[in-house]
C-alpha cells in the first residue's frame, strides 16, 4: 500500500511530535506500506528536523513553478478544476495523488476553521478530485463564519470535504459538537502525540538537568493569534507573563524555570518562540530563568518535561507533553483546543482561562494572575489521565489501521 500524508504543519515541536507518533505507529502496524510525506514549498530545515530517517518513509518537498498559486486558487475558488491540468506543478501533484489510493491529512490545528487556510483546502480538494480516500486525522475544525463571501466559500468547500472523508477523527469537544451539528460521522480522539512516549538519551550539554530540580514554563506570545491581534501589545504580554513567572518562583522556590521554545524556523518575531522568550528573559531579569535553544527535537523536549517538577503551558503541546508523561501541570488556555483536550480527560480544573477579553486590560490581567496563584498550589501527577489519553489515541488509530489493513487485503485479492 502507498500512503500520502499531506498538510503536515512544520516549524512547531508539537506538530513534530504528532507527526513522529503517527508515522511510527503506521510503520509499526503496516510494515510493508510506503509512506510519502508531501509539502509544496515546505521549509527545508524544518523538514530535515522532522525526518525520522526510516527507510520506507519518504519526505518530498515540491517546489512550485511560476503562477502555480494563481492557477491553483482559480481552480479551487472558482470551481474550474480543469485549470489544474494546465500547470506543471499542479499536474505533478495530481500524478502523486493518483499513485496513492490513501491520503492522510496530518494531525494539526484549526486550518479548516479559525485560520481559514486555503492551501490546506487545496491539498484536500486535489485529493478528492483525484478520487483518493482521505483520512482527516486528529484535527480540530471550526468555527466557520459566514460574514464575507470568502468566509462562505471556505465553509462550502470545507463541508463538502468533511462529508467526503473516508475517515474523520477530531481531537477536542468543541470540534465534536460542531461535527454533530453538521451531521458528520467521526471518531473521537485526543492529540496524536499521545500515541507514543519517546524518551531518548539527552545530549551531553543537557545531562545536568537530570540532577537538577526545575519547572518547565512555555508562554505564548498571543499577539499573532486572530483573537488577540491588535487588542494586546507586546508590553502587555511581557508584563502579564512576568507576573505569572513571579508566582511560579514563589510556589517553587530555588528551582530553575526552563523555557522550551515550541515554534522555530519562521524567521520572524511572531513566528519563533525563542525571540519572545529572550525578550521575556531580559524583561524579568530573573537568574532562575533558562531559555533552551530551539533546535532540540520534540522527543528531547518530552524527555525534559518527564523530569520536571511541573509544567506551566500556554502552548497546547506543552500541556500534551505534561499529560503524556504524568507530570503535574497547569494550562493557560487561550483557545478551545486546550479546553477541549482537558474536557475530554475530565481535567477542566487544570486550566486558567486567558481567552476572550480577559487580558485586554491591566485589571483583567491582574485578576488572571491571582487565579493562577491559587490554581498552581498543590499540583499533582496524574497517571490516570496519562493512561486515558494514551488509550483514546490508540483506539482511534486502531480504527484507522483496521480500514487500511482491509484495503490492503482487498488489493491483494485483485491479483
Amino acid at each position: 500500500m502507498k500512503i500520502l500524508i499531506v498538510n503536515q504543519p512544520l516549524c512547531n515541536r508539537g506538530d513534530e511530535s504528532a507527526h513522529r507518533a503517527l508515522v511510527r505507529s503506521l510503520s509499526d502496524s503496516l510494515p510493508t506500506a510506503e509512506i510519502t510525506v508531501l509539502w509544496v514549498n515546505g521549509n527545508a530545515d524544518s523538514i530535515r528536523q522532522f525526518s525520522l530517517g526510516m527507510p520506507k518513509i519518504h519526505y518530498l518537498n515540491v517546489h512550485s513553478r511560476k503562477w502555480f498559486h494563481q492557477v491553483a486558487d482559480a481552480g479551487l475558488k472558482r470551481g474550474r478544476r480543469w485549470l489544474w491540468h494546465c500547470h506543471p506543478t499542479s499536474r505533478k501533484l495530481l500524478r502523486l495523488y493518483r499513485e496513492h489510493p490513501w491520503v492522510i491529512c496530518a494531525p494539526g490545528g484549526i486550518c479548516m476553521g479559525g485560520f481559514q487556510n486555503w492551501d490546506h483546502l487545496l491539498m484536500l480538494e486535489m485529493a478528492r478530485y483525484s478520487g483518493c480516500k482521505i483520512a482527516y486525522y486528529g484535527r480540530s475544525i471550526g468555527p466557520f463564519p459566514t460574514q464575507t463571501k470568502d468566509n462562505r466559500l471556505f465553509r462550502e468547500i470545507s463541508l463538502r470535504l468533511l462529508h467526503y472523508f473516508s475517515f474523520l477523527s477530531l481531537r477536542d469537544k468543541k470540534s465534536e459538537e460542531l461535527a454533530g451539528e453538521l451531521d458528520l460521522r467521526f471518531v473521537s480522539t485526543v492529540d496524536t502525540a499521545f500515541l507514543d512516549r519517546p524518551h531518548p538519551t539527552l545530549p551531553a550539554e543537557l545531562e545536568h538537568f537530570t540532577q537538577e530540580n526545575y519547572v518547565v514554563f512555555v508562554p505564548n506570545l498571543l499577539i499573532w493569534h486572530y483573537a488577540y491581534r491588535g487588542k494586546l501589545t507586546l508590553k502587555d504580554v511581557l508584563c502579564f507573563y512576568a507576573g505569572i513567572l513571579q508566582e511560579i518562583c514563589r510556589q517553587y522556590p530555588g528551582q530553575q524555570v526552563l523555557m522550551l521554545p515550541q515554534t522555530f524556523d519562521y524567521g520572524t518575531y511572531e513566528g519563533d518562540d525563542i525571540l519572545f522568550f529572550k525578550d521575556l528573559e531580559r524583561h524579568c531579569q530573573n537568574d532562575r530563568l533558562v531559555v533552551l535553544n530551539d533546535t532540540y527535537s520534540s522527543d528531547i523536549q518530552q524527555t525534559l518535561i518527564a523530569r520536571a517538577s511541573c509544567v506551566i503551558g500556554a502552548r497546547y503541546h506543552s500541556v500534551v507533553f505534561a499529560l503524556n508523561n504524568a507530570v503535574p501541570f497547569l494550562a493557560l488556555s487561550y483557545e478551545h483546543k486546550i479546553n477541549g483536550l482537558l474536557s475530554a480527560l475530565g481535567k477542566e480544573d487544570l486550566a486558567v482561562d486567558i481567552s476572550g477579553d480577559r487580558l485586554f486590560s491591566a485589571t483583567g490581567r491582574e485578576k488572571v494572575i491571582q487565579e493562577f496563584s491559587e490554581s498552581i498550589k498543590n499540583l499533582q501527577p496524574d497517571q490516570e489521565a496519562m493512561h486515558l489519553a494514551g488509550q483514546k489515541a490508540a483506539k482511534c488509530f486502531d480504527q484507522l489501521k483496521t480500514i487500511l489493513l482491509s484495503d490492503m487485503t482487498d488489493d491483494r485479492h485483485k491479483y
